[in-house]
């Protein structure tokens, strides 16, 4: 709820605060527990509560009208009980009835046109006597079967939280004076994807579909609000449409049978349209007739996000694709367009030909039959595009025979395949992504795996096989040789370690590369580049490295960056496996590491134990390695990630390292105080503790001073004999570090017999973080601590410390 734990009068105050503050809520109408007016000079009174003026002798008209309910409520009971409270003392032969009656509670606000139900106040044979808040009479049961009707098809809910902004537009557009109709929002271009996605969950579950099984053949909840949001009466207007509202029902996959009729399939609503009508009554539909056409091009962004990442679905910006055929003319020559042939085989609804001028030379196919329906009325619309060119194909399973015979006859022609650029933004999907990392998600194997072409390819890529543009690339490189390929994609096509077999098969010349922020295209979540490269499969060579263009979000040029493959280097996370296997070592910590780039930083950290990972990859920190470890994670976090650096990889250090004992020392300070360290007393002994119990007036010793003991520089560290301080053995780990051994061992700490000294800013950072633990120390032994709701131990971690505070 959006107001929880709250008195009914707070809950009222807060309403009149948030949504009601540009009119008067003091007004005190008989009964009614919430009333709204204009504001007047002679109405500047204190706020909703139980200690309000006496009404004032002054005759002002209501906008509003409510009953309050504190926590959760069912909001047309309260309706009811309002109605019922107003008949019962007939407050409308004393007040000027308002332009709405109310109700809410702490979670959401509804209304009802007073002229909707101002019927029933004047009802002969009625008995107005009874209780408003009993809900078991007779008369209550009576008005909620009469008017349920009427709430259902012209009450309007809004939910705290998700719907604010419509709400205070609905109250901006319909409370005011004098106004007798009731004005919806409109629907344009820029909030039907707002309106979407309060759609599917007020309208989607109550559709009696399927949906697990009609995405599985093409229907996607889209087309249903499509055919919801292109309608007038509840009957949908434009032509091609997958889906059609039909008053009461839906009708789909309309055809010519074989008598030559047409036939369709039907669906109905599992709650009587209730939901639907509530939802609509909001909306002025359909929107102007203008925005149709861009509405329904833009289907794309109603694509599910999993098939979204299978198809391919996702909208390029016209900065960018304009900015792309400029690129193209710089590299193939200003005529172009009418010397090369172009197919976008990857097309969606088409967008990324917008602005090529020559419709015979270009072929545009997708995976959805939809989308290409939605490409011909484009082009029965004025889009410069023909008919027989735009066809369904799926490129990763279809063979070449599919193709209309223009294409396919270039596609076996080697001079005219030079001639040939397959210009694309192609799917990104994967089948391992950030939440299978962080436990969150499960492999989506069947992404790539299921493929033709991952099956016919896969043992000269590799890895990336897994990634759908990887193997768009392939068989664009294998089966249309000597073509031109232009495309949208990450940059781990010339980074990533994953790619590294795919760089030795895929060996076209890359000629030009500009590179954007992910976050300028449509829905696409992350903080990373996305390049629009110009490859030449004509001319072979390996990719070394390359200086792209940068622009930002606004098409401004920034610079150059320069990009290396880093094939035959080796990476940090090689470095740190050489830190482990030493004599006699005891592990204190287990370190998270994956990948080697800017982009996973966020799942390096350390914690107590690797069982606390559902997927553990990564090291344990030991008595022995703790300072590489310090370094490492160091390294990863000291530097701001953005979108720029995002696929940047973090290299194996030189030697220099080493005998920098005060870069060494500063690591451990940082790694010390740093968010990442995740280590809590809740989950084990706290080995990490730097400062002595003195330091901090402890009212008991801790657990373990391992960390202040290192830190002063003894020898032999003595540490607990705890279950997560184990001998580590040849074979303890199963993860990805566990391979060197003792000859490689670059610092042995055991060694040490000297205080470690810190640079002049770690010690501030000691000094700052000693007063936080005495606080913290304090805090806890005092015999109360208001406020707080998580018990405090004298051996808590700055992570416990945060959770704490």
């Amino acid at each position: 709820m959006h107001y929880p734990n709250v008195r009914e009068e707070e809950l009222k105050n807060m309403i009149a605060d948030d949504f009601f503050n540009h009119f008067d809520c003091n007004k005190i109408v008989g009964n009614i527990d919430f009333c709204v007016t204009i504001k007047t000079e002679n109405h500047n009174l204190p706020k909703v509560s139980n200690l309000r003026k006496v009404e004032e002798n002054v005759e002002t008209e209501s906008l509003l009208w409510a009953e309050a309910k504190k926590g959760k409520s069912d909001i047309y009971k309260s309706i009811v009980q309002l109605i019922l409270t107003i008949g019962k003392a007939r407050t409308f032969d004393k007040n000027l009835p308002p332009a709405f009656l109310g109700a809410f509670d702490a979670e959401k606000i509804a209304f009802v046109a007073y002229n909707d139900i101002h019927e029933l106040f004047y009802a002969n044979d009625f008995n107005w006597n009874v209780t408003p808040s009993n809900y078991e009479t007779k008369e209550f049961n009576l008005v909620l079967n009469k008017i349920s009707g009427i709430i259902d098809s012209n009450s309007l809910i809004f939910y705290f939280g998700n719907d604010d902004k419509d709400l205070q537009n609905f109250i901006k557009s319909n409370f005011v004076l004098g106004k007798s109709d009731t004005s919806k929002i409109r629907i344009d271009k820029s909030n039907f994807m707002i309106i979407y996605n309060k759609w599917l969950s007020a309208v989607k579950p109550t559709i009696a579909v399927n949906w697990d099984v009609a995405k599985k053949i093409g229907i996607i909840d889209g087309d249903f609000y499509l055919a919801d949001l292109l309608s007038q009466d509840n009957e949908s207007l434009k032509d091609k449409l997958y889906v059609f509202l039909r008053k009461d029902h839906y009708e789909l996959d309309r055809k010519i049978d074989e008598m030559g009729m047409f036939s369709s399939r039907t669906t109905t609503f599992n709650d009587n349209q209730k939901a639907h009508n509530q939802f609509w009554n909001k909306y002025d539909r359909p929107p102007r007739e203008e925005y149709w056409d861009y509405i329904v091009e833009r289907r794309d962004l109603l694509v599910p996000q999993d098939v979204r990442e299978r198809k391919g679905s996702f909208f390029t910006p016209q900065i960018w694709v304009e900015l792309s055929q400029k690129y193209l003319a710089d590299v193939l020559g200003t005529d172009w367009q009418d010397e090369y042939y172009i197919w976008d085989c990857a097309a969606g609804t088409g967008n990324l030909l917008n602005g090529l001028t020559n419709k015979y030379n270009i072929w545009a196919s997708t995976l959805d039959t939809q989308d290409v329906e939605v490409m011909k009325d484009r082009i029965r619309n004025g889009a410069n595009l023909l008919e027989d060119h735009v066809f369904q194909f799926d490129f990763l399973n279809d063979d070449f025979e599919k193709l209309p015979k223009p294409l396919f006859e270039i596609i076996n022609n080697p001079e005219k395949r030079k001639k040939l650029v397959i210009y694309i933004n192609p799917p990104y999907a994967e089948a391992g992504n950030k939440e299978v990392a962080t436990g969150k998600g499960e492999h989506k194997t069947n992404v790539a795996v299921k493929t033709k072409i991952y099956n016919k390819y896969q043992n000269i890529i590799g890895i990336a096989g897994r990634e759908l543009f990887a193997q768009f690339f392939i068989r664009v490189f294998k089966e249309i040789p000597d073509s031109y390929l232009a495309e949208f994609s990450k940059l781990k096509i010339l980074q990533a370690p994953n790619f590294i077999e795919f760089r030795k098969s895929f060996k076209a010349k890359l000629k030009k590369l500009f590179i954007v922020p992910a976050s300028t295209f449509d829905n696409v979540k992350g903080y990373f580049p996305i390049g629009f490269f110009i490859w030449d499969s004509n001319n072979s060579e390996d990719f070394i490295e390359f200086k792209a263009d940068i622009y930002n979000e606004n098409g401004d040029n920034l610079g150059l960056k320069t990009f290396y493959s880093n094939t035959n280097l080796r990476t940090l996370t090689d470095w740190i496996v050489e830190t482990r296997k030493r004599f006699n070592e005891k592990n204190i910590a287990y370190i998270s590491c994956r990948g080697n780039d800017f982009q996973q930083n966020n799942v390096v950290y350390i914690m107590n134990d690797r069982s606390q990972m559902p997927q553990p990859r990564g090291s344990w920190v030991t008595n022995k390695n703790i300072i590489e470890v310090s370094i490492y994670l160091a390294v990863r976090h000291c530097i701001e990630a953005t979108w720029l650096n995002d696929r940047d990889q973090f290299l194996y250090p030189n030697d220099g390292w080493k005998e920098d004992k005060e870069f060494q020392n500063d690591c451990l300070a940082f790694t010390l105080f740093h968010s990442q360290n995740r280590i809590s007393s809740k989950e084990g002994t706290n080995h990490w503790i730097p400062f002595t119990e003195y330091e901090v007036n402890s009212r008991e010793k801790f657990d373990s001073n391992f960390m202040t003991d290192f830190i002063k520089g003894k020898k032999d560290l003595n540490l607990p004999k705890v279950s997560n301080l184990r001998k580590v053995s040849n074979d303890e780990n199963n993860d990805m570090f566990d391979s060197s051994d003792d000859s490689k061992s670059s610092v042995e700490l055991s060694k040490r017999t000297t205080p470690l000294v810190f640079s002049q800013e770690a010690t501030a950072v000691f000094d700052a973080g000693r007063e936080l633990w005495k606080y913290y120390q304090s805090a806890i032994s005092s015999p109360t601590t208001p406020g707080r709701t998580v018990a405090g131990s004298v051996n808590a971690s700055l992570y416990d410390i945060r959770e704490y505070f």
